[in-house]
């Protein structure tokens, strides 16, 4: 489906009780908005589907220079919606994982990437962002890397990407402890761009940043945005290779008791 400029999708795939993704498109603007606030925006396999579809729309459209991703109601992303993964424990995993797709998506992305985050930014709500390339926030958000407590491990190449921006001691800090982190905190790791006092702060400021960008020569805008991308290990292998060390440890009875003491479902591995 086309993206259009006058109208909003609410995508069929992501729309019912399972929550849905909203694609609105002003001009060369899209604003994808994780739109489940009664789940704290929790993520089901339908709705990364729709994200990695409106993502790469959005790449492949020449008129699209900006995406926005941001999440209704009090909450950015609560990560993964447990129930659904259960649900789809056979596929949720795999290597052709909606999940994977919208992470390859965001990696894969030649038009900029701007976050705006008010409240959890929580699993793959926090490691998503790790591939955004500017994050604002508003002072009660945080964001927290919570794998390990659920016996897998983390995700978007966060083992990777993490490591290379904050050292190995302050990664393993974040990632095998599950630390929370405060949006200042955040921001003073280089993890979040700007904080806000407000809902409201936060709207404005990145619709100034969003204008800034699209007043920008394109050409020189993106060849910029290339040459900031790290070099060196392939962040696309490792995402590939977290998926399938997180869907080994799924099969394990201490995984599924975890996962299972989260959803109140059965505790047998899947």
């Amino acid at each position: 489906m086309t993206l259009d400029s006058t109208f909003r999708l609410d995508r069929p795939s992501a729309s019912g009780p399972a929550g849905k993704i909203r694609v609105d498109r002003a001009g060369a603007l899209v604003t994808l908005t994780i739109d489940r606030p009664d789940k704290g925006n929790a993520l089901t396999l339908a709705m990364y589907r729709a994200l990695a579809d409106a993502v790469a729309e959005a790449d492949a459209d020449p008129g699209v220079r900006v995406i926005v991703l941001t999440g209704a109601g009090q909450d950015f992303c609560s990560g993964n919606d447990l129930d659904d993964f259960r649900a789809h424990a056979g596929t949720a995993l795999a290597l052709s994982s909606p999940v994977l797709e919208f992470q390859k998506a965001i990696r894969r992305s030649h038009t900029i990437l701007v976050a705006a985050v008010d409240g959890s930014a929580v699993g793959s709500g926090a490691t998503a962002l790790l591939h955004f390339d500017l994050v604002y926030a508003t002072r009660r958000s945080h964001l927290q890397y919570a794998f390990v407590d659920l016996g897998v491990v983390p995700d978007a190449a966060a083992s990777l990407l993490l490591p290379q921006r904050l050292g190995p001691q302050r990664a393993a800090q974040l990632l095998l402890l599950g630390a929370r982190l405060s949006a200042a905190q955040a921001a003073q790791l280089g993890l979040v761009t700007e904080v806000f006092e407000s809902r409201e702060h936060l709207d404005t400021r990145v619709a100034e940043q969003v204008a800034a960008l699209l007043a920008a020569p394109e050409a020189a805008l993106k060849a910029t945005r290339a040459l900031l991308r790290p070099t060196g290990a392939d962040p696309l292998l490792r995402m590939s290779a977290e998926t399938a060390t997180s869907a080994r440890l799924l099969g394990t009875t201490d995984t599924a008791a975890r996962i299972a003491s989260r959803t109140g479902g059965p505790s047998s591995a899947p």
